[in-house]
Order: C-alpha cells, then sequence, then structure tokens
C-alpha cells in the first residue's frame, strides 16, 4: 500500500518523533543494526520518501508571530500559478508555501514581530501579485500540537510536541544564531560537524543545544517526507466556531494573553485602534484599505455542560468612527 515494509514504515514513525536519534538507538527500536539502518536511511533519502530532515523552532518564543494567508486565485493558469508560486519561495519573509485544490487555491505563511510588520510584508507581495488575488484570509497561528504519523504503523497520532509557547525575555545570543541556523538546515547532522560550520567546540555546542531544548526555542525534531511517494494525500480541513456567548468567549478565550497594538477594555472585550497610535488608519482615501491585528489565546478546555455545546463560532464586528466624515458619505 505504501511500497515500504513494516520496518520502515516504523523507521519512518520514529524518526518523525525524534529525527536526530541515532542508527543506534532507531535499531533497537524496530529490532535493525545500525548498518541496516544507514542502508535503509540511504535508500528512503534516494527515493525521495524521505525529503527533508526538519527542526521544530518555536519562533513565537523568539518574539515572531506566525501568521498564515490563503489566497484565491483568478485570471491565472497553470504556469501563471508556478510564478506565483516560485515567487512566494523567494520571499525571504515568507517560511512555507502550499500549492492547494478546494476553496484556496495558495496557502502560506509569514513570520513577522509586529502586526505593521505582517501589513508592510504583505503589501509588498500584494503589490507584485494582487491582480491575480480574487479572495484572501489572514489567521494567527497561535498554538500548534504536533502528532506523530500513526498511520504509518496502522496506530492514532498522538501529541508529541507544541508550537506557539511563548518565553518571556528570551533572546537568542550569536552563537545560538548560528546554531539554530545550521541545525535548521538538517536536524540528523552530528555535533562535529555543526561545531565546524559555526567555528565553535562540540562541548559548547552540545551544551548549548541541550539548552535551547529545555527552554522549548526548539520544540522538536521531526522528518518531512514524499507523501506522494507513499501514496499518502495530505488534507487541511478549516473550520470555524459559532453559537459563542459573552460569559462562553471568556470562558473559552484568555483575554490576559491578548496581543495587540490596539487598547483592550476588559469591560466589553473591545480593542480599540485609533489614528493617533496606528498611522495605516489617519488618512484613507476613497476605495483605499487598511488592516489591523490582533491574537489571543484559546483555553486549554471548552466550556461543555450540555450535548448542545458544541460547533461553536467565533465573531469579530469591527466599526470605524471618524470625526471628519465627508458631507456626501452616509
Amino acid at each position: 500500500d505504501m511500497n515500504l515494509d513494516l520496518r520502515e514504515r516504523k523507521l519512518l514513525y520514529w524518526l518523525d518523533q525524534n529525527s536526530r536519534a541515532t542508527n543506534k538507538e532507531l535499531g533497537k527500536k524496530i529490532g535493525l543494526s545500525e548498518q541496516a539502518i544507514g542502508y535503509k536511511l540511504k535508500r528512503l533519502e534516494e527515493e525521495g520518501i524521505i525529503k527533508k530532515y526538519v527542526t521544530f523552532v518555536n519562533t513565537p518564543a523568539l518574539g515572531y508571530t506566525h501568521y498564515k494567508v490563503l489566497l484565491r486565485l483568478h485570471k491565472t493558469n497553470v504556469e501563471k500559478e508556478k510564478e506565483i508560486i516560485s515567487f512566494l519561495v523567494k520571499n525571504k519573509n515568507v517560511r512555507w508555501v502550499v500549492s492547494c485544490s478546494g476553496k484556496w487555491d495558495i496557502n502560506f505563511s509569514i513570520l513577522a514581530k509586529s502586526p505593521q510588520t505582517f501589513t508592510d510584508i504583505y503589501r509588498e507581495i500584494e503589490h507584485k501579485i494582487g491582480e491575480y488575488i480574487s479572495e484572501k484570509s489572514v489567521s494567527l497561528l497561535i498554538l500548534s500540537p504536533g502528532l506523530t504519523k500513526g498511520y504509518l504503523v496502522g496506530q492514532a497520532g498522538v501529541k508529541v510536541r507544541r508550537y506557539g509557547e511563548k518565553i518571556i525575555g528570551w533572546e537568542l545570543d550569536s552563537i545560538e544564531k548560528k546554531l539554530l541556523k545550521a541545525i535548521s538546515q538538517n536536524s540528523r547532522q552530528n555535533i562535529v560537524n555543526i561545531a565546524e560550520k559555526i567555528n565553535s567546540t562540540i562541548d559548547v555546542v552540545r551544551y548549548r543545544l541541550k539548552n535551547l531544548e529545555q527552554e522549548g526555542i526548539i520544540s522538536g525534531y521531526t522528518v518531512q517526507l514524499g507523501f506522494d511517494k507513499i501514496g499518502v494525500q495530505r488534507y487541511s480541513i478549516f473550520f470555524t466556531l459559532h453559537k459563542m456567548s459573552d460569559q462562553t468567549e471568556r470562558e473559552m478565550f484568555d483575554f490576559a494573553q491578548l496581543s495587540s497594538d490596539g487598547t483592550f477594555s476588559s469591560t466589553n472585550n473591545t480593542i480599540t485602534w485609533t489614528a493617533s497610535n496606528f498611522r495605516d488608519l489617519g488618512v484613507l482615501a476613497p476605495g483605499q484599505s487598511g488592516s489591523v491585528n490582533f491574537s489571543i489565546r484559546a483555553r486549554d478546555k471548552y466550556p461543555i455542560r450540555r450535548l448542545s455545546d458544541k460547533n461553536y463560532t467565533l465573531k469579530v464586528r469591527a466599526t470605524i468612527e471618524s470625526p471628519t466624515v465627508p458631507s456626501f458619505v452616509q
């Protein structure tokens, strides 16, 4: 079914949970020698089943907000869509790009340290490809649990890592920046190679790496698979919650974790942006658009009291006011 034998599927399963595990450690888990593990890894890499060994860097812990952007295109063909994807891939601020089928055509993410920075990055992108965008949706990734690829061994996925947890006051030094850059390109690099790349010692790299793991800056190591090579299709499902009340909203969302450049009022759960502290609202010409951003963390447990307590929708109501509304605007 996947053109893989059981031991190869087990090997991918354990690599997904820790791609820095040694050949010896992997061999013990699936009953093979170190040499046999090395042979299988080489074959899986050459056949494109293993595409990349990935380090999960918890970027929100470093002060970044993760924005996910969905685009629906029009006036394009296959070649133009490839051109747009290539443009996004080359953008240094874009973390990843995915071509989709269904309502949306392209899904990509941007890392930014402020809403204004994201707005500037996105506007630059839209300036280049805006004529081909018929609809867009922007969301903030707050928390993202990593699940094991249990389907490889006929099991359900279980949570092994979390992405999105913030650590207050953490600043990377020059060695840590070099270390993260080196290991993010290949999580299976050994300590000796990493030390040579960043011009440091083995002991320093080992200590710093362990510290980054313990502090949650590195949340895990996994493997990127060539799904087309193993007969697996990947689907993303987007859903919203409805039947919200003010009480339920307060119970579901942790307003203490709200991040915004506006002013928040806890009495009615509103955020206010003014032209005095948000330049995008200063002057809006006819037909011009602007944007404001905020993020809020959902609580770990939702208020479920009855069988009907399900299928919630989070709704946002926005109003715009101005003391200098032109007379011709109704």
